[in-house]
């Protein structure tokens, strides 16, 4: 499974049976086939083996994406932490693409991620305050490629700072 930067809050998701478009006014799959449908509000959807979960919360749907046996989680423009009820809907993640806000390091440390990727910071001072102020190791990198099989269990979470494609 591979992630790329687009622009603004939308992320290009590629596994072994589709793309994903994290459009922030509703996520767009796409098969090998073709077969293409955009998904708006909360609900579960899918479509060629890769599932959509929205969840809603006070700052519009946080979308849970599964692909190849991995669970991203983006938050949107979320603002503050998740109350217990939301946060017990979401489950595991492996990879949290979060906004930057100032409850961002408390989004983090709820939704406990193995990977989390940041976007939608304002500067590049206020990405240098959130890496040092998260104390997470942190790689920059075009593309971030991973599988199921790859993530440590009991490692510490990194940051992935990507570059727009």
């Amino acid at each position: 499974m591979d992630i790329s930067f687009i622009s603004d809050q939308t992320f290009k998701i590629k596994g072994r049976t589709g793309i994903t478009l994290t459009d922030p006014n509703g996520p767009t799959i796409e098969s090998l086939n073709g077969e293409k449908k955009t998904f708006t509000g909360p609900g579960e959807y899918e479509v060629s083996g890769i599932s959509i979960i929205g969840i809603p919360t006070d700052d519009g749907t946080l979308f849970i994406y599964e692909v190849d046996g991995l669970r991203i989680c983006h938050v949107g423009k979320l603002k503050k932490k998740l109350p217990e009820n939301k946060l017990s809907l979401i489950g595991d993640i492996d990879i949290l693409l979060t906004s930057l806000g100032p409850e961002t390091i408390e989004i983090i440390q709820q939704i406990e991620s193995y990977y989390v990727i940041p976007f939608d910071y304002e500067s590049q001072e206020q990405l240098d305050k959130f890496l040092k102020d998260s104390g997470l190791t942190v790689e920059k990198m075009p593309k971030f490629s991973l599988k199921k099989e790859e993530i440590i269990e009991e490692s510490s979470a990194q940051v992935i700072v990507l570059e727009k494609n």
